[in-house]
């Protein structure tokens, strides 16, 4: 029983609504998605820039940084989704 209770408590779903989620907290979350899924160089060349309206605009350094988020955007928002616990983000746009 004592486990159960532990396990609620590490497992549980930090934010229960997107209304508590700021534009930091989406940056910050998916700055650590975007390391896990391109690592260090990934991290370097996009950048968070502006969310608003469940859309996240993202800024990339070069062109070929642009057409692999554009060609991954749909896994990119299904995973920062799953990090927050919450649809949060609909659409993903990429400006260089």
């Amino acid at each position: 029983m004592i486990m159960r209770a532990i396990k609620k408590l590490l497992f549980k779903k930090r934010f229960t609504l997107p209304q508590e989620i700021d534009e930091k907290t989406i940056f910050h979350i998916t700055k650590r998605v975007i390391t896990k899924e391109y690592g260090k160089h990934g991290d370097e060349n996009i950048i968070p820039k502006f969310y608003k309206d469940k859309k996240l605009f993202l800024m990339s350094r070069s062109s070929l940084w642009v057409s692999e988020v554009m060609l991954e955007r749909i896994h990119l928002c299904k995973q920062i989704n799953k990090a927050v616990g919450a649809e949060v983000i609909k659409e993903i746009k990429v400006i260089r």
